[in-house]
């Protein structure tokens, strides 16, 4: 298996001359979302009120948007293995091919995600009460959203709430990053079921999360620097970022491919 270093440069490499075309991409996918957003909720003459608002957000969100966000992130893919990107790559999940299983994979991400955030912010209903508890749950999947009020009142809710939010961005990522090889394999290996393709994105992780972590962990300063470069630095993070998490998904089948799919195909 690459070292992490090896896997960022990798990564670093493969960019080369793809930068502004991934940049552009990502760029695209924020304009259409804005674009998308703002279309439904005029059609639907503002007549509605917050709480169905909140529910179109989250329709949106979860049938058509994250096929853009794994669109960038197969993109992130043909980078790394040295093929020709195209900003229009971002809808391939509309394919029919690939729209169902990627879709269903995305719900089971955000479902356990969910489960996970109600277990772990659990102690903060005794502190911030149910309306805020159900916000925080709700909301766990863009961002932990709470009453910052209560950092002036409670001294627990705060090192309960650092507490809780630690665990659940670790545990988090670790499921985000289970998911999204889950989706690689299944782009890979178009035969494999949803839960095959899970049982192999775990083969492959089981033995390097803490190698996974270190990598996530190292990105993040990237993300830290891009916020503090006027925001718009984030858009070179997160490119680096996806093709460094790509780099290292390839890296892993090169290491484990045989194995993968004799096991995901029992």
């Amino acid at each position: 298996m690459r070292k992490n270093s090896e896997i960022r440069t990798m990564a670093s490499r493969s960019l080369r001359g793809k930068w502004g075309r991934y940049i552009l991409a990502i760029l695209a996918t924020i304009v259409i979302q804005s674009l998308v957003s703002s279309l439904v909720l005029t059609l639907a003459n503002n007549t509605f009120h917050q709480s169905k608002e909140t529910i179109i957000d989250y329709l949106l969100e979860y049938f058509i948007f994250f096929a853009l966000t794994i669109g960038l992130n197969i993109m992130a893919l043909f980078v790394i293995r040295q093929r020709e990107i195209h900003v229009s790559d971002i809808f391939l999940v509309f394919d029919k091919r690939y729209y169902v299983p990627f879709l269903l994979l995305n719900l089971l991400s955000a479902l356990i995600n969910y489960v996970i955030s109600f277990i772990v912010f659990l102690p903060q209903l005794a502190f911030s009460g149910f309306n805020q508890y159900l916000s925080m749950i709700l909301d766990v999947n863009r961002k932990i959203n709470f009453n910052w009020d209560f950092f002036q009142t409670s001294l627990s809710f705060v090192i309960g709430m650092i507490v809780s939010a630690i665990l659940f961005m670790f545990v988090s990522q670790l499921i985000s990053g289970l998911f999204q090889f889950a989706i690689y394999l299944r782009y890979d290996h178009a035969e494999l079921t949803i839960f095959q393709s899970i049982k192999g994105a775990w083969h492959l992780m089981r033995k390097h999360i803490g190698q996974y972590i270190l990598l996530q962990l190292s990105l993040l300063g990237w993300m830290i620097l891009g916020t503090f470069a006027f925001i718009i630095g984030l858009l070179w993070a997160l490119t680096y970022a996806n093709a460094a998490n790509a780099a290292f998904y390839q890296a892993l089948i090169e290491k484990d491919n045989e194995p993968i799919l004799s096991e995901s195909t029992m």
